[in-house]
């Protein structure tokens, strides 16, 4: 049980950080474009992370079953 509890903490840190790495000042002055797309990259990186986060409870269902 506790490995669900790692593994959905590591995506949502992973998550969190990308949203502050995306939204900073710094990154807005290099690319100024990514403000302009948000919707279709957030909605790639939130997908990206469905799959991990499915991949990972199933590789942990299939480990702890074993």
């Amino acid at each position: 049980m506790w490995i669900y509890i790692v593994v959905i903490g590591i995506a949502l840190l992973a998550a969190v950080g990308t949203f502050w790495v995306g939204f900073s000042a710094e990154n807005k002055k290099r690319n100024p474009e990514y403000e302009h797309r948000t919707k279709k990259n957030l909605s790639k990186l939130t997908s990206m992370y469905v799959v991990t986060v499915v991949l990972a409870i199933i590789i942990c269902v299939a480990v702890y079953l074993r």
